[in-house]
């Protein structure tokens, strides 16, 4: 029994960390979209640290001593040496953007769509609602993008053409409805011909939408 203790604590180190790495991503925010097509990116917050992580402590002691005339003086009593720490302050670092980018200027949604599905998840939804939010900030707000789609080769030119087109304009629709003007937007399906680099045109990466300034 002991073993088989051992042995269910051990499996259980291993798996925790796999679990937390297999965790789909959370949606990308507006600044990131913004950092990701600028290169304007934010500062993260740097809180002071002291160096044994419980902050800066100040102690001080004060003490009076009255002595008779006839008395001995009194030794002093050794004081007990305090230490003032001094508050460690970390460098405020660069926002690292979570969206992918191949170059300046393009960013990949992060939509997973079904296979021969051009529907939104609910994750999707979320991923387009704060690209529209980054489109409506003043560092976006004047440039206009193409959207566009993107599929496997499984199943053949005829079907993925049309349907990467129907990817594409099912986000551009989704952008519409959330404030963004359409004449800000173009919609372009190409079907397998560009997949992501390194990858198998076959491969389910490839089902996914890029957004691609263009002015």
């Amino acid at each position: 029994m002991r073993k088989f203790g051992m042995s269910l604590i051990a499996c259980g180190l291993f798996a925790a960390p796999y679990a937390a790495l297999s965790q789909p991503g959370s949606t990308s925010t507006p600044d990131e979209y913004v950092c990701a097509l600028t290169g304007e990116c934010g500062e993260e917050a740097a809180a002071p640290e002291a160096q044994d992580g419980s902050g800066p402590r100040l102690e001080a002691t004060r003490g009076f001593t009255l002595a008779r005339p006839d008395a001995a003086p009194a030794q002093p009593r050794q004081q007990r040496q305090t230490t003032r720490r001094t508050p460690r302050f970390q460098m405020a670092r660069p926002m690292r953007p979570r969206v992918a980018t191949q170059q300046r200027g393009r960013v990949n949604l992060r939509l997973a769509f079904a296979p021969g599905s051009s529907s939104l998840s609910a994750a999707a939804q979320a991923e387009v609602r704060a690209f529209a939010e980054a489109m409506r900030r003043p560092q976006l707000v004047t440039m206009r993008f193409r959207i566009e789609g993107h599929t496997d080769s499984v199943g053949g030119r005829t079907i993925n053409g049309p349907l990467s087109q129907r990817r594409a304009q099912a986000v551009a629709d989704y952008l519409v409805a959330q404030g963004v003007a359409q004449t800000r937007l173009e919609v372009q399906g190409f079907g397998y011909d560009r997949p992501l680099p390194g990858m198998a045109a076959s491969s389910g990466r490839n089902r996914r939408v890029e957004a691609v300034r263009i002015s």
